[in-house]
């Protein structure tokens, strides 16, 4: 599976490339400043479709780090939930064992 990973990626990264060799012109951008006024940069098409790809993956990536972190302090806490109530349930195992009368006689 990681080897389909692999030539999933360098076929990505083979279609970048080519994106960037036939589209090196670069188009204006607008923006509004701190100000509100209208602003203008040149910048290069391979950036502009690049720069929100790579937030777009960050911010998955980050929501996914999130979650597996979340996921893995609840496994802890009912980890250490399920432990206790081990111990606790031992401890009532072994004290209803003393509690027991030992030479229970039926009057046979």
């Amino acid at each position: 599976m990681s080897s389909i990973k692999f030539i999933i990626a360098i076929l990505f990264l083979i279609f970048i490339a080519a994106f960037t060799v036939v589209n090196r012109h670069s188009v204006p951008v607008f923006f509004y400043d701190l100000q509100l006024a209208k602003q203008s940069l040149e910048v290069p098409l391979i950036l502009v479709a690049l720069i929100p790809f790579v937030l777009g993956f960050v911010l998955a990536w980050s929501f996914t780090v999130l979650n597996r972190v979340k996921s893995k302090t609840m496994i802890n806490k009912r980890n250490r939930t399920i432990a206790s109530l081990n111990e606790e349930l031992d401890k009532l195992k072994s004290h209803s064992k003393i509690s027991e009368p030992v030479g229970s006689s039926s009057g046979d």
